[in-house]
């Protein structure tokens, strides 16, 4: 009997061993299914301790699989050298397990994957790094800071700084979204979850660039409903987010579509209309009750503040995206078009720790070009930074047209905060002439070196597409890769980029 029993356990083991064998099959056939075809694609890779950062890798990966893109989600250590060297986009969604280090099925990535790469390997790769931590580390998202380094010195671009989340922070994962909208070109979205808006009012709207060859820019003041702003609402560098709304005829002619005459039009301001005949059809079948419930919110938009509290006023400077047949952007058509001004606007501050003021009195240079100039102006705003240097590089179109803040300004360099000031416009250069902010960073390369040996740091705010990859290759070539890494490290080089 003795023998019969170990030979049962004996079967036993063997039968779960090979249970477990192919449940390992089906969970790698799984992870792997998108990684089947040939062709562009982005790569989403996920190194997950406790199971957050694969979640989100799937978040991601819904979201840019419905823009009709596609994508390759593995975890870190299944990534080979040549799924990195192909892909058009590099997504790398990385938790940091105790202090600094690699979770489990994304510690073999930098020494094998990585280790197998030249130092030019990845030049043509666009990369984002979403980093999760706590905070309280010392090491706060260390394992995604080694990415970074590591990907850098093999030529990577990449897209944004690291966007670290603190304790799976909804502010920060709605940021990594909105830049998944901008990768996609697609920015009509879901919000994975729903920012807690406050009820805000525009005091104040102009267009200051007429007559530019360019979009329309707007100057947009705005104050809480029936309170002023307080001195500690927000800093310089943070993000206003904004829930946008439909105008009505938008509205009444949905409802025409779906057949309904009783619901109140404001019942759907923020409501995401988007039809399509699947979606007509169940909408045309529901209850009243039921219609209103089945609505999702418009997907959020992102403006960088231009302003700071002690100013009275939440300032925007808005571009407006014309899409046709006096059809707008969701944003700016909302803010600077339809929006009325009794009509609440919605709004959210979230803060952007990483685009701060520096602390210290160092030296700033400031660089951007277009509407980024908003995310520049609030830090010379800022009164921390008097009796501080800076120095400004801005580009736009034409001096006449888009000299964006320029009364500003004036007074700054008057009163002796705004140390330089240096800008280049590109419809009025002449042959040979500096025709975009990377061209006046070349020809100041001597004295840029020379602040930075002093210790400034370097801030860039503007459009992600031209201006924020060439200024990075630019600062390369002058102050060198190795220090400008370095600067990041410390907060000394940071990008408020869209």
């Amino acid at each position: 009997m003795r023998y019969l029993a170990a030979s049962l356990l004996i079967v036993s083991y063997f039968a779960l061993c090979w249970v477990c064998w192919r449940s390992y099959l089906r969970r790698q056939a799984i992870e792997s299914v998108n990684v089947i075809g040939s062709g562009e694609y982005i790569l989403i890779g996920y190194a997950s301790q406790g199971g957050s950062a694969t979640r989100i890798a799937k978040k991601t990966a819904q979201q840019l699989e419905q823009t009709g893109k596609a994508v390759k989600v593995l975890s870190l250590n299944q990534i080979t050298p040549e799924l990195l060297t192909q892909a058009s986009n590099i997504l790398l969604i990385a938790s940091t397990y105790g202090e600094g280090e690699a979770p489990d099925n994304g510690n073999r990535f930098i020494a094998r994957t990585l280790g197998a790469l030249q130092s030019d390997s990845l030049k043509s790769a666009q990369v984002a790094i979403l980093g999760l931590g706590d905070a309280s580390y010392q090491h706060f998202c260390g394992f995604a800071h080694q990415l970074q380094h590591e990907l850098q010195h093999r030529g990577a671009h990449f897209i944004t700084d690291i966007i670290e989340v603190n304790l799976l922070d909804e502010s920060a994962l709605r940021h990594w979204q909105y830049y998944l909208g901008q990768i996609s070109g697609h920015t009509h979205f879901t919000d994975w979850s729903a920012p807690a808006y406050s009820d805000w009012k525009i005091t104040q709207r102009n267009c200051i660039n007429p007559g530019s060859p360019g979009a329309p820019a707007f100057h947009i003041k705005l104050a809480p409903l029936g309170a002023a702003v307080a001195t500690d609402t927000w800093q310089a560098g943070d993000i206003a987010e904004i829930g946008p709304g439909n105008c009505d005829l938008r509205i009444k002619q949905f409802l025409q579509m779906v057949a309904r005459d009783t619901i109140p039009v404001e019942l759907l301001r923020h409501s995401d209309l988007t039809l399509n005949e699947q979606r007509l059809s169940e909408l045309k079948a529901l209850s009243d009750a039921e219609f209103v419930s089945s609505l999702v919110d418009l997907p959020h938009r992102e403006y960088s503040i231009a302003s700071v509290p002690k100013e009275g006023s939440l300032d925007l400077l808005v571009r407006q995206v014309n899409v046709g047949q006096e059809q707008y952007g969701l944003g700016s058509g909302w803010l600077t078009v339809h929006a009325t001004m009794t009509q609440p606007i919605r709004l959210r501050i979230r803060a952007n720790a990483h685009f701060h003021s520096p602390e210290n009195k160092d030296p700033l240079i400031l660089i951007g070009n277009g509407t980024g100039i908003a995310g520049l102006r609030s830090h010379l705003a800022n009164p921390a930074r008097a009796n501080t240097r800076n120095w400004l590089f801005f580009g736009e179109r034409t001096a006449a047209a888009d000299s964006f803040f320029a009364e500003d300004l004036q007074y700054w360099q008057r009163e002796g905060l705004l140390t330089r000031l240096d800008q280049v416009f590109s419809r009025d250069a002449q042959a040979g002439e500096s025709r975009y902010v990377q061209d006046l960073l070349q020809s100041n390369a001597a004295e840029l070196q020379r602040w930075v040996a002093e210790g400034a740091a370097i801030f860039v705010c503007g459009s992600l597409q031209g201006m924020a990859q060439a200024v990075d290759d630019t600062l390369r070539n002058i102050i060198g890769a190795e220090q400008l890494e370095l600067m990041a490290d410390t907060r000394r080089y940071c990008r408020d980029v869209y």
